[in-house]
């Protein structure tokens, strides 16, 4: 089944003008397509576009059978502020546009199978994100890097602040709260 499924033609992104194996025109699509916007996003993919081509595809045919998509999350451990730019970067508007150009592809247009693609893709992608070597999450790493090393070199908080030094004075808590 797999090999008459990834062989079938389909659309491409030209319309009915441009058919060929669904292999050939999702390589298209993963090369001209995802890679780019990827890109453009700030981050990109681990692996070469081979691999993530045959994993897009194993992920597409899981989604036709209409079997369960379990993505694995490489990053169990990774900082709240690199999935919370990813999920910022691929916002419901983002993606909107990468599909009004992409979605004329025969497996992304209006129906059951595409609606679920179009719906799962930010979890393919999050799962083949390259953290460590994608330029904006080094550049988190550097942000974050500077406020760590700001807060180690700065004088304790409360030295100036009058409103702390306030609040730190015998019979605070007595004075305001009964």
């Amino acid at each position: 089944m797999w090999e008459s499924w990834v062989r079938k033609p389909i659309y491409g992104d030209d319309g009915v003008y441009n058919v060929g194996p669904r292999y050939t025109v999702l390589e298209h699509f993963v090369k001209r397509g995802l890679f780019p916007f990827v890109k453009s996003k700030g981050f990109r993919l681990r692996g070469d576009e081979s691999k993530v081509l045959k994993s897009f595809l194993r992920y597409l045919f899981e989604v036709f059978l209409g079997s369960k998509v379990r993505f694995t999350n490489p990053y169990p451990n990774c900082l709240r502020d690199h999935k919370e730019e990813f999920d910022h970067r691929f916002d419901s508007l983002e993606l909107e546009v990468f599909w009004d150009r992409w979605g004329s592809i025969q497996d992304f247009q209006e129906d059951a199978y595409a609606f679920q693609v179009r719906y799962t893709l930010p979890l393919f992608l999050w799962a083949w994100i390259d953290l460590e070597n994608s330029p904006i999450c080094i550049k988190i790493e550097s942000i974050l890097d500077e406020v760590e090393e700001y807060e180690a070199t700065r004088e304790p908080r409360g030295k100036d602040d009058p409103y702390l030094q306030e609040t730190s004075k015998a019979n605070y808590e007595d004075r305001h709260w009964h």
